[in-house]
């Protein structure tokens, strides 16, 4: 059995629509979970690197707010799109887990995302692929709202492709930025890193942002 961490984060956004004391009552479902040890990241807008890199642009750069600007603001994508660095930092302080997994420090607002599913997902994760369940198939990415090629709140990645996941996601992000002089949400980031670098062992399975995620894991259908 691949040994395994899991690793979360909150990063205070002011004005976001979920307070830090809902947060607080969500983040208390992680001490039930027992087949894994948990790490959280609690850190400052200024310290995460998407913040870092957008401050520096010459130009003004615009977000995507689809549906719902009061969520989808600037801070809010550059805390989303730190989830791999994440997982590597963890990954440089902790040289014994072979699979490290984020949840969205929200996990458990999710629909029948309990700790006993959590832990029954991580007894029998392994460490051949990185894992990534989603709601569409693939397809083009459209910058005006959100790609659910991914759920984007549950990712399993073995230690060894950590870097090379961080190091093209980054890329993309970058890449898009430069292109279109917006951030978009990381799902999208992510779905077009998908299309843009086949090397990553991606594979992907059926889930939505509910206890499929973990219980889909390993389903005949999964592609």
């Amino acid at each position: 059995m691949a040994k395994v961490k899991i690793i979360t984060a909150y990063i205070p956004i002011p004005n976001h629509p979920r307070t830090a004391e809902e947060y607080g009552k969500l983040g208390e479902g992680f001490r039930g979970i027992t087949a894994a040890p948990v790490k959280a990241f609690y850190q400052q807008l200024a310290d995460l690197w998407l913040g870092q890199f957008v401050w520096s642009q010459p130009n003004k750069i615009t977000h995507s707010e689809g549906d719902n600007p009061a969520k989808n603001t600037l801070a809010y994508h550059i805390v989303q799109h730190n989830k791999f660095a994440w997982l590597t930092a963890a990954a440089i302080t902790d040289p014994d887990p072979d699979v490290f997994v984020w949840l969205d420090y929200g996990i458990f607002h999710q629909p029948n995302v309990t700790a006993k599913v959590i832990d029954d997902f991580v007894r029998r994760v392994d460490d051949k692929y990185i894992y990534a369940p989603g709601c569409w198939p693939e397809k083009p990415v459209d910058d005006s709202s959100p790609c659910w090629r991914f759920c984007g709140s549950m990712f399993a990645v073995p230690r060894r492709f950590l870097q090379p996941l961080d190091n093209r996601f980054r890329e993309e992000t970058k890449r898009n930025i430069w292109k279109t002089k917006n951030l978009s949400w990381e799902v999208n980031d992510l779905a077009r890193m998908e299309q843009s670098y086949r090397e990553l062992p991606i594979h992907w399975y059926k889930g939505d942002h509910d206890q499929t995620q973990f219980t889909n894991y390993g389903a005949p259908h999964a592609t």
